[in-house]
């Protein structure tokens, strides 16, 4: 026979499969009609027990509801019909998007990858490029004597047998000479050596006191310009003159042509390294970077450590494996889990096929997408894998499209939750100034929206194909061999799930005791507070050696430089174009005065020409009243020894006279400051000094705002560290808005939406202050992290509270068979995503350890607050669930201890060992055993 209640039809064991069939899609039909939101608004003034708002918004969720769970059972039943066609038409569709990486190109270049295109420095750097070009490349050695005196003539000689090595260095015939960069007769090597012309007779016969007299005597080096103070590092010692008497450290820095081919030099570079890297045996310690350290050792680490990414997609395909299917030869599933890794490849070949075809550029940290694609893929797999676990025994009979058309109905609103907030979030944070940063979430956008389509799509129709096989007895692996109808699996590959088994008869009774209610509630207040109390404690520092392994050679010279050139800050430049340098000489006079008062300019690092012309020019009696005067003295000027060294400060725009000048540089040094912070403060000062100094303006689209302007390749980091703290929060305050707003339309209760919404806030609270506590700062990869990190805390809770608002009985009973439902998915997503980055745990790369870092706490935190804080939170103060006038609401509503499919073994009225929830009674167990499926209340529920 035939019970009807809150108008949905539940047939009983004894009909047969076809009318089943039909009375369930008879039921999922009458759902395609919406809700009548027209006229007077009658359908939100028809109340249950109030007319209130909330009521009118739990009428719309039903709409919501029936028109998702509509939708997906045709999309079901079409997949389930042609699985094939499905298949190959999503992997063409992909394979077509693919074709924009025709078009790939990784974007390298700095300022178009972190710096703001509106800031004032993407025109200067564009200026400098244009009339500068950067034509160097260079080898940096430290020399350390900690326990003795670097001016030592053992010292000068070792720095001498280093650079007579670099002389001699052959590569494909040619010499340091051939590549080197020329200050007047000589190659630019900046060092002690420098002070005696690298004359050898002269070096290798000085006493210890040549030595200490040329270095007091000369300030500046006639070679190359520089202060002979900077040279010396870590602690001097000096008499009562102030004469210096011994240093613990010098430096030596060889420069080299940057050409169109740079192999050549770029050899030269690895043979000194590996001569630094030699020592010798009058130098305590030698450290060495040069130009291409950072790509050999950061990128290196990064491109070493992809066996660390390979090896964690194999932990989680190994783990899905376990999880989707049965320890029997029928009921494993590894080509489903297969299709699983495969949709997470086929929505990244879209995804960057996508964007790279429409012009969006790539840049490193894209690399981390395969994880993030894997986490939220794997965790869609699962809820639907549940939903196909926990369809009735009369859902079971059903032929294959119908089973997964109800399967999708079930699942599919849960899905959309979580992805469509996954694509809100990242799509939001695309709006942010950091075009590195707002690359990658375009790229995340579209990876996650062509996953949430393959996981409707294609896993299911493997899925179908899968459930045909086993029907037909086929074997799970060679589906070619058929097993006899008398085949019975194995006992490990029977029973009940042991996860559902967990949540439903052991945690969730647990959790919904007072006491641990109580504990529950106490701990996560508690971790919230101490979150955000070190959360807005983070400090901003943005750091580029942390890019670099701490194993590495370039990692221990940083840190050296560090530790004895403590008072060396970052190089700049001051440009200036062309302008009339006689008429403005006053202006550059006082400029360089503000600046060399500057307490964010080292002393001695100031090397301007025109203040070297401007004291020749005094010394020398030549009196200058005129602009033909003045440019014609430059020109004599620059014909000197002394001014040959300035030769390529100044851009003439002739060889011969009359000239004048077109561009012209002068170099600094700012002191070492704190943090990146006070970098930012540095490099504001000197800007706010020569803005103000009344020099000329360029005028011109795409030229710089002032003729002279300070620049520095740190300042690219400068100013993203400008704005990386506001971008950070407005980031996660947008994307937190959108993740509400979505859950809000799809969960479609109000109450419940703020429940969730709360535990996201609570989850990156958490993980804020664990990563401070951690030693995290806000730099651009804990930013894109964070950022990245609010999509995926949502959905370890949306799929708890679109559940529970799914189900019907008490709140207790309510998170009982919600954590039974959809715990097992959630805990399985979860884990899946720890075991996808729990080797990079121990990666060499700074990226891969910050991306360990913040997941891990994701995970933790998020899974906490889904499975402990929000089941205890609705028990007390959960919604009513979803209800509808005339019909039951949703083909997802389920009740307390709904039976299960696997072969029936979770019937309630098997189930009288369970635990019940507390507060009941056998009675009220043995009357919910007599019920049929239905979540509504109130009015519905006296039907």
């Amino acid at each position: 026979m035939t019970q009807k209640h809150d108008g949905t039809s539940v047939c009983s064991s004894h009909l047969r499969e076809d009318a089943v069939a039909e009375k369930v899609v008879a039921v999922v039909a009458e759902k395609d009609v919406a809700p009548d939101t027209a006229g007077d608004g009658r359908k939100c003034s028809k109340t249950v027990h109030t007319k209130s708002l909330s009521d009118c918004l739990s009428r719309v969720s039903s709409g919501i509801a029936w028109v998702l769970e509509t939708a997906f059972f045709k999309v079901g039943l079409f997949v389930g019909e042609f699985p094939i066609v499905t298949i190959v038409t999503m992997v063409i569709m992909c394979g077509l998007c693919g074709l924009g990486m025709k078009t790939f190109h990784e974007t390298e270049e700095q300022e178009k990858l972190w710096v703001p295109q509106t800031s004032r420095l993407i025109p200067e750097k564009a200026w400098v490029d244009r009339t500068f070009p950067q034509e160097t490349r260079f080898v940096s050695f430290l020399a350390v004597q900690p326990e003795g005196n670097i001016l030592s003539p053992d010292s000068l000689n070792a720095m001498m047998d280093y650079y007579m090595e670099s002389v001699n260095i052959r590569v494909n015939g040619r010499s340091f000479m051939d590549m080197c960069v020329r200050v007047g007769p000589f190659c630019y090597v900046s060092c002690l050596l420098e002070l005696w012309q690298y004359n050898e007779t002269i070096i290798r016969s000085l006493t210890a006191l040549d030595i200490i007299t040329m270095v007091n005597r000369t300030v500046v080096s006639p070679v190359s310009g520089v202060g002979v103070q900077t040279l010396l590092g870590g602690e001097l010692t000096y008499d009562a003159q102030g004469t210096v008497l011994a240093a613990e450290a010098t430096q030596i820095t060889w420069a080299l042509k940057k050409e169109s081919d740079n192999s050549d030099a770029a050899e030269f570079e690895r043979v000194m390294i590996d001569k630094a890297l030699g020592g010798h045996k009058n130098i305590s310690g030698t450290y060495v970077y040069a130009s291409r350290s950072f790509d050999d050792e950061g990128y290196g680490a990064i491109n070493s450590d992809y066996k660390l990414l390979f090896a964690g997609f194999s932990i989680v395909f190994l783990f899905i494996l376990m999880s989707l299917g049965k320890f029997n030869l029928m009921e494993q599933k590894i080509y489903l889990s297969l299709t699983g890794m495969a949709c997470v490849g086929l929505a990244i070949l879209a995804a960057y096929g996508l964007a790279t075809g429409f012009g969006v550029i790539y840049s490193p940290i894209q690399s981390i997408m395969p994880f993030l694609l894997l986490g939220i893929g794997v965790d869609d797999m699962f809820v639907i894998i549940e939903s196909w676990k926990n369809l009735t025994p009369e859902e079971v009979k059903l032929d294959v499209p119908k089973k997964l058309a109800v399967t999708l109905s079930k699942a599919g609103v849960s899905v959309t939750v979580t992805s469509l907030t996954d694509v809100v979030a990242f799509g939001i944070s695309a709006t942010t100034t950091i075009p590195a940063l707002s690359s990658f979430c375009i790229y995340a956008t579209l990876g996650i929206f062509v996953l949430y389509v393959l996981v409707s799509t294609m896993f299911a129709g493997v899925l179908a194909l899968d459930e045909r096989r086993r029907q037909a007895h086929r074997d799970a692996c060679l589906c070619c061999y058929r097993h006899s109808d008398n085949y019975t699996p194995n006992r490990c590959g029977t029973g009940k799930s042991f996860l559902q088994i967990v949540f439903g008869s052991l945690y969730g009774p647990f959790l919904t005791k007072l006491p641990v209610k109580i504990i529950v509630i106490a701990v996560t207040f508690s971790l919230a507070a101490l979150g955000c109390w070190r959360f807005v404690q983070m400090k901003q520092n943005f750091d580029l050696i942390n890019y670099i392994p701490r194993t590495s050679y370039a990692y221990t010279y940083a840190r050296t430089k560090q530790s004895y050139f403590n008072r060396d800050g970052v190089d700049a430049t001051i440009y200036c174009g062309g302008f009339n340098y006689f008429e403005e000489r006053d202006h550059l006079k006082e400029m360089h005065s503000r600046i060399s008062q500057s307490h964010f300019v080292q002393k001695g690092t100031i090397n301007s020409w025109i203040t070297t012309f401007t004291t020749i020019a005094q010394q020398s009696g030549w009196n200058i009243t005129s602009e033909t005067q003045f440019y014609s003295r430059l020109y004599r000027f620059l014909q000197t020894p002394t001014g040959q060294r300035f030769a390529s400060f100044i851009k003439l725009n002739s060889t011969s006279e009359p000239v004048s000048v077109l561009a012209s540089y002068i170099n600094l040094r700012h002191t070492r400051q704190p943090d990146s912070a006070h970098d930012v403060m540095s490099m504001d000062n000197i800007r706010d000094i020569i803005d103000t100094s009344g020099l000329p303006r360029f005028g011109g689209k795409d030229m710089p705002e002032y003729m002279c302007f300070a620049y520095s390749r740190d300042y690219m980091t400068f100013e993203t560290n400008k704005v990386l703290q506001e971008e950070l929060y407005r980031n996660l305050g947008m994307s937190a808005a959108a993740v509400f707003l979505v859950t809000l339309i799809l969960i479609a209760n109000l109450w419940t939406s703020l429940l969730v919404f709360a535990c996201v806030i609570f989850t990156m609270a958490d993980v804020g202050g664990a990563l401070e506590m951690w030693g995290v700062t806000i730099d651009t990869a804990s930013s894109i992290l964070l950022t990245l990190s609010v999509g995926l805390a949502v959905d370890y809770s949306a799929h708890v509270g679109h559940t529970f608002m799914t189900v019907s009985g008490s709140k207790n009973d309510r998170v009982i068979v919600t954590l039974k439902l959809i715990g097992p998915a959630v805990f399985n997503g979860g884990f899946s995503t720890f075991l996808a980055f729990v080797l990079l745990a121990d990666s060499a790369s700074y990226g891969f350890q910050m991306f360990f870092k913040v997941f891990f706490t994701v995970v933790v935190f998020g899974l906490f607050h889904g499975l402990a804080f929000l089941p205890v939170v609705l028990s007390l103060i959960g919604a009513e669930p979803y209800t509808h006038s005339d019909e039951a609401p949703s083909s997802m509503s389920v009740l307390v201890n709904k039976p299960s499919t696997e072969n029936n073994e979770n019937r309630i009225s098997e189930q009288k060992g369970e635990s019940l929830p507390a507060g009941h009674t056998e009675a009220s167990a043995s009357n919910l055993r007599d019920q049929p499926p239905r979540a509504s209340s109130g009015k519905n529920a006296s039907r």
